[in-house]
């Protein structure tokens, strides 16, 4: 079995920081314009929700036209209506 949790990212070009197992699957990213913020579904097993390491994963958004790493992974697009602005997000892989 199955479940998805939610995660918030920052708009912000910071790099940052989740926990969350190494089998997560991000599914999903969208703006939500009441939080001015970004959220990642991210499905996991719901059987190693508990009990498994979870290890720092990090992420990083990116406004259309910024330079991305070669190690960067992209997950998705999201659109800030309100100010005509794209994020693209990206994991970061060592």
């Amino acid at each position: 079995m199955k479940t998805i949790h939610k995660h918030r990212l920052n708009t912000s070009s910071d790099v940052q920081e989740i926990r969350l197992q190494e089998s997560g699957k991000v599914l999903r990213v969208d703006y939500i314009l009441q939080d001015a913020a970004i959220y990642m579904w991210v499905e996991v097993d719901a059987d190693t929700v508990i009990d498994t390491p979870k290890e720092v994963r990090t992420f990083k958004v990116f406004t259309t036209g910024s330079g991305i790493p070669d190690n960067a992974s992209y997950l998705g697009t999201t659109l800030d209506h309100m100010q005509a602005q794209a994020y693209h997000v990206y994991e970061l892989k060592n």
